[in-house]
C-alpha cells in the first residue's frame, strides 16, 4: 500500500509540472487578434480586383493568393479529430475591416454574411487547434465550419468553412490554408461565397 501511495503522489506531481510547463509555454507565445468578414457571392462579374482597389484606397497592399507559396501549403485536409479550443472575443474598437463591411454592404455584387475577430496566441505549426465558427456567425446565416492560426516562418490561416446556400440549400465548401504577414488583408475565393481576413499581434498595455 505504501509503494502503491507513493507511486500516486509521484504520478501527481509529473501531471501538475507537465500542466505547468505547457501554460508558461502558452503564456510566452505571441499574441494575435484575427479578424475576418465571410461575404456571399451575388454575381458571376465580382472579381478580387474589387478589393484591390478598395485596399489601394486604404493604402493597404490586400494579397489575393499566395505568392511564391507550393501549393501543398494553399489546399488541406484535415483530420476530423483535430482538437477545437474558444477563444475571447476582441473589441469592436479594435477591428479593422469595418469599412470593406460598409462597402459590401452598398455593393450588388456581394452580401456580408458575418464580421467577427477573436483574439489567440500564435501556436506552432502542427500543433494549432482549431476554432469553431458556428458562436460566432448569426444564426440562419448558413455557415459553419472551423478556422486554425499557427505561427512558423510566417503566419498560417486556415479555413474550413461551409456555406449552405437558403434558396435551394445546396452546400459550399471553401477549404484553404493562407500564409499571411501579420497586418495584411489577404481574400480567399470561391464562386459562391469568400473571406476576407487579416491577422494583427494583440497590443500590449492600456
Amino acid at each position: 500500500m505504501h509503494h502503491a501511495t507513493k507511486f500516486l503522489r509521484l504520478s501527481l506531481a509529473a501531471l501538475l509540472l507537465f500542466a505547468s510547463g505547457a501554460g508558461a509555454q502558452q503564456s510566452t507565445l505571441q499574441s494575435y487578434d484575427v479578424e475576418l468578414i465571410i461575404f456571399r457571392v451575388l454575381s458571376s462579374n465580382a472579381t478580387p480586383e474589387d478589393w484591390t482597389l478598395e485596399a489601394a484606397r486604404a493604402g493597404e497592399h490586400l494579397a489575393t493568393r499566395d505568392e511564391d507559396a507550393p501549393e501543398s501549403e494553399r489546399t488541406i485536409a484535415t483530420s476530423p479529430t483535430t482538437p477545437t479550443m474558444s477563444f475571447p472575443g476582441v473589441p469592436e474598437s479594435r477591428y479593422k475591416l469595418t469599412s470593406i463591411v460598409e462597402s459590401l454592404r452598398r455593393s450588388r455584387n456581394y452580401q456580408p454574411l458575418a464580421h467577427f475577430a477573436w483574439t489567440q496566441p500564435g501556436y506552432p505549426r502542427g500543433n494549432a487547434p482549431y476554432m469553431a465558427i458556428e458562436p460566432w456567425v448569426p444564426p440562419g446565416s448558413g455557415l459553419g465550419g472551423q478556422v486554425s492560426l499557427a505561427r512558423g516562418r510566417y503566419l498560417h490561416l486556415t479555413l474550413e468553412l461551409t456555406y449552405d446556400l437558403p434558396e435551394t440549400g445546396e452546400r459550399y465548401v471553401l477549404r484553404q490554408t493562407r500564409r499571411m504577414r501579420s497586418n495584411e488583408r489577404h481574400y480567399l475565393d470561391h464562386p459562391k461565397f469568400g473571406v476576407i481576413a487579416i491577422v494583427t499581434p494583440t497590443p500590449t498595455g492600456p
